[in-house]
């Protein structure tokens, strides 16, 4: 009988051990100046590891990527390249883009799908919206 509550505590452990998360992040750009439409791609990184990128696309086309996450919460970051003479970089103000292309916060990832929509606004800031993309 005392085995009773370990059995059940081991029971629901191994149900939730191993759920995940389906986390897809949409992005767009706004205010391209012409000429500078760069081919970028945009990066999920989960607790300093990279999940997933994006497919190579104009910033101009925008695009999602979706990636798999372990339930729970986690420390996110998610950062948009530019391609520039051949080399990606990150698209930030250090770099000398005129705004930060990332989001970096937590978030408590359960069994339900995650959607993030980041608009980059290259006359503004990045906007950030967790039900639809943000308006200019």
């Amino acid at each position: 009988m005392k085995s009773l509550p370990l059995l059940f505590f081991l029971l629901i452990s191994s149900l939730l051990f191993g759920q995940t998360s389906s986390f897809t992040t949409t992005f767009k750009f706004v205010g391209i100046e012409k000429g500078y439409d760069h081919l970028c791609k945009t990066q999920v990184w989960i607790d300093g590891s990279l999940l997933g990128e994006s497919a190579e696309v104009n910033e101009s086309d925008g695009g999602s990527v979706t990636v798999e996450v372990p339930c729970g919460e986690h420390r996110v970051r998610i950062i948009n390249l530019a391609k520039y003479e051949g080399s990606w970089e990150e698209h930030i103000l250090e770099n000398l883009y005129s705004i930060d292309c990332l989001w970096e916060d937590t978030h408590l990832f359960d069994q339900k799908k995650a959607n993030i929509y980041l608009l980059f606004n290259i006359d503004d800031e990045t906007k950030v919206s967790w039900k639809k993309m943000p308006k200019k």
